[in-house]
């Protein structure tokens, strides 16, 4: 009998240590809060490949544990291709289940002040396109569904910030039109009509919105700087706005090249507002409707500069250009 108990509690606890074991394999890498990797499962990829993708990428604890629980679970050989946002705070079981069950929309969130080239980098790195698609794109083949193009120089500033539901099998030319269409919805309205007609000076809004949007941080400095730029457009004085040197600078794209230097400013270009006077040919960026509000309503004030505080992005302005060179001096030590 003894012999029989020694027997029946070793079992026990092999089976207990198997339990947990599993259990662990099968658990997430990582906890709640973590951003999700887009991971795309193609075409006649199995079991064994999708695992090693998702072992590869640190998003599984054991490729193995992930093969056992698909045979086990039955849905080995039902996982479908398609894009998947995985975080490391999902379980095997649940990832089995999500590619067993298929694609769904991928929810992409398009942030105010970024650039036609950055948000074509932030759609090819979700694998949704190849990379320079949507930059590439001729604003002609777009002109005939929406005619206010027939301004624009480029689809930049027209691509308007906000949360899209992107299906994972959507062309560069889809996500294109979503964003335009949302643009013709929630942006157009904020420009102003004459009968059918925008007002005649809406694009040229467009642009300063877009200056706006990448100087200006808080919504309550925005009216100010945009009357500081009609004045400056009045006086003929140039605009002198440093994020259209980040423009020339970063070849279209709002930050991750180099710090500015002084040869940055003297870039020959008319989107260079230091060496010319007047606004940009296009937007130098995609504005969201604080932004253009801003610009369709400046407020007068008496600063005729500003600059922004590197700490606390606070904007700081100045009604002389010595108060200026004190004050650039103060926050900038320049």
């Amino acid at each position: 009998m003894r012999f029989s108990r020694t027997i029946t509690t070793s079992g026990s606890l092999l089976f207990l240590f198997f339990f947990l074991y599993s259990t662990y394999l099968l658990a997430p890498i990582g906890v709640e809060g973590g951003s999700a990797r887009v991971i795309t499962v193609t075409s006649g990829m199995g079991v064994e490949e999708i695992a090693e993708l998702l072992a590869g990428g640190n998003l599984i604890r054991s490729k193995n544990a992930f093969k056992a629980y698909g045979i086990v679970s039955g849905s080995a050989h039902t996982l479908k291709p398609g894009l998947y946002p995985i975080t490391t705070a999902m379980s095997t079981p649940k990832i089995v289940k999500m590619i067993a069950a298929g694609p769904a929309d991928l929810v992409v969130v398009v942030t105010e002040g970024k650039t036609l080239k950055d948000i074509d980098d932030q759609f090819s790195e979700l694998g949704l396109i190849a990379a320079g698609e949507i930059a590439k794109f001729p604003v002609n083949a777009f002109t005939e569904k929406y005619p206010f193009l027939a301004k624009a120089k480029t689809l930049e500033g027209f691509l308007f910030p906000d949360t899209y539901r992107i299906s994972p099998d959507a062309t560069a030319g889809d996500i294109v039109n979503k964003m335009l269409e949302n643009f013709t919805i929630k942006a157009l309205p904020l420009f102003g009509r004459t009968g059918d007609e925008l007002s005649p000076d809406w694009y040229n809004n467009l642009i300063l919105a877009s200056l706006i949007e990448r100087e200006v941080p808080f919504s309550e400095d925005r009216r100010i700087v945009s009357g500081i730029f009609q004045k400056r457009l009045k006086i003929g004085i140039p605009l002198q706005v440093d994020a259209t040197i980040v423009y020339l600078a970063c070849e279209g794209r709002s930050k991750g090249c180099d710090p500015l230097t002084k040869s940055n400013f003297r870039i020959q270009s008319k989107v260079n507002t230091y060496l010319h006077r007047g606004i940009p040919p296009f937007p130098i960026a995609n504005p969201g409707s604080d932004a253009i509000i801003a610009a369709r309503n400046p407020k007068t004030s008496d600063f005729l500069y500003y600059l922004s505080a590197p700490q606390t992005q606070q904007t700081i302005f100045s009604k002389t250009l010595e108060e200026h060179n004190e004050h650039r001096a103060q926050y900038l030590h320049l």
